[in-house]
């Protein structure tokens, strides 16, 4: 009994000179106040459109437009180059057939002309005079044809010409007389009123003069 308890104080002497030989841990935290929040915010909502992203295109492929092959609007359609180079082939070849056709009077449609402007497109694109009367007929110019013509055409003096569109509003004045297509001064019947000339008939032949000429006889 006598030895227990100085074992007992020797374990006991170990633990305090141990506990009190161990350093003071210091804290390794420390207690912040509480933080202050401002007033929340909603955030601003994003764009609804999306965001287009330019990729390369290859040399494969061309991009179409809209317009060319009448997608709805916003789209865009991608080709392959093969068919682009098709379908202008056929293009080129299609115009090219249609400039080596020759463009003839069948190619116009003249059914809402007035039939005299029609008569007369249809006679320009024939080559052949407006006036039915004219047609295959040899004409003489008064000009170059004066000695032939003196003492044996009257005097004309042309002192007013009038040219329209419209046959029925052609007229010129002759000698003091006012005359329209088909009219007749003595032996002499005009058949046609030109921009720059008239054409008269006399002695059966179809004499071309100009417009506001004097001819003595």
């Amino acid at each position: 009994m006598s030895r227990i308890q100085p074992l007992s104080l020797l374990v006991a002497t170990l633990v305090s000179h141990s506990l009190m030989a161990q350093p003071e841990v210091e804290n390794s935290y420390s207690v912040l106040p509480y933080p202050e929040l401002s007033e929340l915010k909603p955030l601003p909502k994003r764009s609804q459109s999306s965001t287009v992203v330019s990729l390369p295109v290859s040399s494969a492929v061309t991009v179409a437009s809209d317009s060319d092959l009448n997608e709805p609007l916003g789209q865009q359609v991608v080709v392959p180059a093969s068919t682009q180079s098709r379908q202008a082939t056929a293009q080129n070849a299609t115009t090219q057939n249609s400039s080596d056709e020759p463009f003839g009077l069948d190619d116009l449609d003249l059914s809402g002309l007035d039939p005299e402007i029609a008569r007369k497109v249809a006679a320009a694109m024939n080559n052949e005079p407006s006036d039915p009367r004219l047609r295959n007929a040899d004409h003489i110019a008064l000009e170059s044809s004066e000695a032939r013509y003196r003492g044996r055409l009257p005097a004309l003096n042309f002192q007013t010409h009038m040219y329209s569109s419209d046959v029925n509003r052609r007229w010129i004045k002759v000698n003091g007389q006012e005359l329209q297509e088909g009219d007749r001064l003595n032996s002499i019947q005009l058949l046609a009123i030109e921009p720059q000339s008239v054409t008269i008939r006399f002695d059966n032949d179809i004499i071309d003069i100009p417009a506001l000429y004097e001819w003595g006889g």
